[in-house]
């Protein structure tokens, strides 16, 4: 996909949809939905190296479209940081004044900066930026969905918060998720409590969608496999450890609770729970 040049300088009088591309109409939905992602996350799932993202980030916040911040490190510089400015929010959404109010508070810049959990919203954003990088140098592998914490929750319509939902298909197999993006700051039981409200959605919705859970490192890993063996889950579930830009969440790094010979990759996963409940393997009826 190629970027436009602009003709004439561009200041805040600039009228964007003159100097909007599709990519970078892509770049604020996704920020619109998914509140932050760095210059690396959005350069990984759109460009096709990190200066042209930067570029491009500079004009949407030259216009007003994009802010940017670099959360405090002790050590070190930090990525900067992007999110949706309220001009966005606006043109993306004609709802009245009090869902702008909400979604310009759920989106403010320094809200979100000064977040605690600000490195687990940047970890499921990570995963899912990987999945939309391979798909885009990937001919037969594509993102079909990604939903945000807050979509898939009001799609649910119950008291279940699972980080992300999402589609996956590469070649002929496809496989739907719900993740969950382990900080290593939860005892083990929190996370084995989950998986009962995943278990009561999935036999009432009659589907065999896995509940995939990203941790920090092995021993964690090994760990909740232990305790996953000794009370086998009514869901399926798979894990996967370690930095996602390194471990890539596409490929053969998932492990599956129920039994397999080997670590799978995420569109496998989803004919092989199937398989594992003895069900057909269909879309969600919810998302």
């Amino acid at each position: 996909m190629s970027v436009r040049t602009p003709t004439r300088p561009i200041s805040v009088a600039t009228r964007a949809g003159d100097r909007l591309t599709e990519r970078d109409a892509e770049m604020l939905r996704l920020l619109a939905e998914h509140q932050v992602l760095t210059v690396g996350q959005l350069a990984v799932a759109l460009f096709p190296d990190v200066r042209k993202c930067r570029g491009r980030v500079a004009v949407l916040r030259t216009l007003g479209l994009v802010e940017t911040f670099r959360p405090p490190l002790q050590r070190g510089s930090s990525q900067a940081h992007c999110v949706a400015s309220a001009r966005t929010l606006d043109l993306l959404s004609g709802d009245g004044q009090g869902s702008r109010l909400r979604r310009r508070a759920a989106h403010d810049a320094t809200a979100i900066a000064l977040r605690p959990d600000l490195g687990h919203l940047r970890g499921v954003n990570e995963v899912f930026c990987q999945l939309l990088g391979y798909a885009r140098q990937t001919a037969d592998a594509t993102l079909e969905t990604w939903r945000s914490e807050r979509a898939t929750a009001r799609a649910l319509g119950t008291r279940l918060r699972p980080d992300g939902f999402g589609r996956w298909r590469e070649g002929g197999a496809w496989c739907e998720f719900f993740l969950e993006y382990d900080t290593g700051t939860e005892p083990h039981a929190r996370l084995l409590a989950k998986l009962t409200g995943y278990a009561d959605l999935a036999e009432s919705a009659g589907v065999s969608c896995p509940v995939l859970f990203w941790l920090p490192n092995a021993q964690r890993e090994d760990h909740l496999h232990r305790r996953l063996a000794d009370q086998l889950p009514r869901v399926p579930v798979a894990t996967a450890y370690g930095d996602p830009c390194r471990t890539h969440p596409a490929g053969p790094t998932w492990r599956p609770a129920w039994p397999a010979t080997s670590r799978l990759s995420l569109a496998a996963l989803g004919a092989s729970a199937a398989r594992y409940l003895d069900v057909p393997q269909s879309s969600h009826i919810l998302l």
